[in-house]
C-alpha cells in the first residue's frame, strides 16, 4: 500500500470531522489490527463480519476498483457493535458520532488501497506496522471487546514493534558488556552506579533512535506527495474541488440526542442545532457539527428537522450522508420499527435509504433454511416498490428491497423461476397502461438480475389495469393496484 495516499486519506478524514493528524493516525491504527485480527480469520474474517451484518454489499464495493460504497456512522456501529466504538472515541477523546463517522470514512479507501487489484491481503503489510505500533498501549485495553489482535495488545502489531526492541535489546547488550568492563576497571565506589547509569543513557538513546526512524518514514511518506516545480515555470491550472457530502449522526441514548457531522455554513449549523436543542431540550444534546465551505448544502436539512419529534424514541440510529441515508431501528417494536420507516421513505423521496424495516423486509428476514418458492412469493408480494411517476424508473428508496429479495431469491429451491407482474391502476389510456406496466416489470427483473440473480429464473409481465385488487374510485385504492406481483412459475 502506498503511505503516500494512507497519508492523504487520513489528512482528509483528520480535515472532515475536525481530528488532529495525531488521532486520525491512531484510529488508522486500529482499524488496521481490527482488519487484520487473526482471531477473527484476518482479512477474510473481517469481509465475513460484515457479510453476517448484512453489510456484505459495501465492503464487497471496497475491494479492488470499487466505486467504494459509503458507510454511515449507524452501520459502522452495525458492524463493530456500539461498545468498542464508543470505547475508541475514548482512547481519542472524541465524540463517538464523530469517531463512528470518521471510521465510515476511512474504510472504503483503506480497504480499497489494501486490495489493490482486488487481491486480499495475507497480513498487515510491512509498510503499515509502525502504524499499529503507534497505539500498541491502547490495543490490550480494547480487547475486552472481543477482538484477538486487540487482545493481544502490542503482540498484535508484528514485525514493527518486535525490531524495535530487537534494535534496543542490542544496545544494551552492547552496553553492559562495555559497563561491566569499566566496573572491572574502576573498582568500588561511585564507579559501581556507572554501567548502571551508561545502560539507562543508551536504552534512552536505542528507544529516541527508533522513534526517529518512524518519524523519518512518516517525513519520508509525506515529502513522495510533494515535487517542486522548476523555477520560472508557469503553475499548473488548479483543478476544480469536488465538495464533500454534507453528514449528520443521530443517535437517542436514553433520550439524550447523541449528533455528529459535517455542514456547509455556520446557518445551518445553527438552524439544526436550535432544532435539536428545541426538540430534545439543550441539556439533551451531547457532540458538535463541524462547518466546512467545502461542503455541499445539506438538502435533506428541512425535512430532517421535520422528523426530528419521531426520533424521540429511545435508540434510534440515523444518519445522513449527501442523498443516501441509513435507518437502525431495531430497537423499537416492530410496529413503530413500520411506523417511523414509512415516514421516513414518504419525507425522503429521491434518497437512497438502507435500514428500512416494513412487513416484506421482515417476511424475507423470517424465511427459514429449506423454505420453498410458495413462501418466498408470500414474501415478496409484502413488498412496496416504488417509480417515479409515469415511468419505469424505480426509486433509490426501494433499492434495499430489492437488494433483500434478490438474497432471498438467489437461495431458492433449485429450479425455482419467477414471474415479475407489474400492474397499474385505471387512471389514463389502457395500451399505455398496460405498456408501462411491462416497463416496470422488466425494470425489476433487470435490477434482481445486477443484484446477482439468474436471468433465466425471471420472466417479467406487463397486466396493465386488467387486474385490480381495490377500487380505483379512491386514492388509497389505486395505490394497492399499483404494484409489483410475484409468482411462482409451474
Amino acid at each position: 500500500m502506498r503511505i503516500d495516499l494512507l497519508n492523504s486519506l487520513v489528512g482528509d478524514v483528520a480535515h472532515r470531522f475536525g481530528l488532529s493528524m495525531d488521532q486520525a493516525r491512531q484510529l488508522a491504527g486500529v482499524l488496521i489490527a481490527l482488519i487484520f485480527d487473526e482471531k477473527r480469520g484476518g482479512f477474510a474474517g473481517f469481509v465475513h463480519l460484515f457479510e453476517s451484518k448484512g453489510l456484505g454489499s459495501l465492503v464487497q464495493s471496497w475491494i479492488g476498483t470499487g466505486p467504494n460504497q459509503p458507510i454511515s456512522a449507524p452501520q459502522v456501529e452495525r458492524a463493530f457493535g456500539a461498545p468498542l466504538i464508543g470505547a475508541i472515541a475514548g482512547k481519542l477523546d472524541a465524540p463517538v458520532p464523530t469517531t463512528a463517522g470518521a471510521i465510515g470514512a476511512l474504510l472504503p479507501g483503506l480497504i480499497n488501497e489494501l486490495t489493490e487489484g482486488g487481491k486480499a491481503p495475507a497480513g498487515i503489510p510491512e509498510t503499515l506496522r509502525y502504524w499499529v505500533a503507534s497505539v500498541a498501549d491502547w490495543l490490550g485495553d480494547l480487547g475486552r471487546f472481543g477482538w484477538g489482535a486487540l487482545a493481544a495488545g502490542a503482540a498484535a502489531v508484528g514485525g514493527a514493534v518486535a525490531g524495535g526492541v530487537r534494535a534496543v535489546g542490542h544496545a544494551a547488550d552492547t552496553t553492559v558488556d562495555a559497563a561491566a568492563g569499566v566496573a572491572r576497571k574502576t573498582g568500588r565506589g561511585l564507579a559501581a552506579f556507572l554501567p548502571w547509569l551508561i545502560l539507562l543513557l543508551a536504552l534512552l538513546a536505542a528507544l529516541a533512535w527508533f522513534k526517529g526512524c518512524q518519524r523519518q518514514r512518516e517525513a519520508a511518506a509525506d515529502a513522495s506527495v510533494s515535487t517542486s516545480a522548476p523555477l520560472g515555470a508557469e503553475p499548473a491550472a488548479t483543478a476544480p474541488v469536488a465538495q464533500s457530502n454534507a453528514r449528520f449522526s443521530f443517535e437517542n441514548a436514553e433520550g439524550k440526542a447523541r449528533i455528529g457531522g459535517q455542514v456547509a455554513s455556520e446557518a445551518e449549523k445553527t438552524k439544526l442545532l436550535d432544532a435539536i436543542k428545541a426538540t430534545f431540550g439543550a441539556g439533551n444534546v451531547e457532540g458538535d457539527l463541524v462547518v466546512d465551505a467545502g461542503t455541499a448544502p445539506a438538502g435533506w436539512l428541512d425535512r430532517l428537522i421535520a422528523l426530528l419529534p419521531d426520533l424521540k424514541a429511545r435508540g434510534v440510529k440515523l444518519g445522513f450522508d449527501g442523498d443516501k441515508i441509513d435507518i437502525d431501528t431495531s430497537a423499537l417494536p416492530e410496529a413503530e420499527r413500520f411506523a417511523l420507516s414509512q415516514k421516513l421513505r414518504s419525507g425522503f423521496g429521491g434518497f437512497e435509504i438502507s435500514g428500512l424495516w416494513d412487513q416484506a423486509m421482515a417476511a424475507l428476514s423470517s424465511l427459514k433454511a429449506g423454505f420453498s418458492a410458495d413462501d418466498l412469493v408470500k414474501a415478496l408480494n409484502l413488498s412496496a416498490i416504488y417509480f417515479d411517476t409515469g415511468s419505469a424508473s424505480i426509486t433509490r428508496d426501494s433499492y434495499e428491497t430489492l437488494r433483500k429479495a434478490a438474497e432471498a431469491i438467489k437461495a431458492a429451491p433449485a429450479g425455482t423461476r419467477i414471474e415479475v407482474g407489474g400492474h397499474t391502476d385505471a387512471t389514463g389510456d389502457a395500451a399505455a397502461n398496460l405498456q408501462l406496466s411491462l416497463e416496470r416489470a422488466n425494470a425489476v427483473t433487470a435490477k434482481l438480475v445486477e443484484l446477482g440473480v439468474p436471468g433465466e429464473q425471471l420472466v417479467g409481465k406487463g397486466y396493465g389495469q386488467d387486474k385490480p385488487i381495490a377500487d380505483n374510485a379512491s386514492e388509497e385504492g389505486k395505490a394497492r393496484n399499483r404494484r409489483m406481483e410475484f409468482t411462482v412459475l409451474r
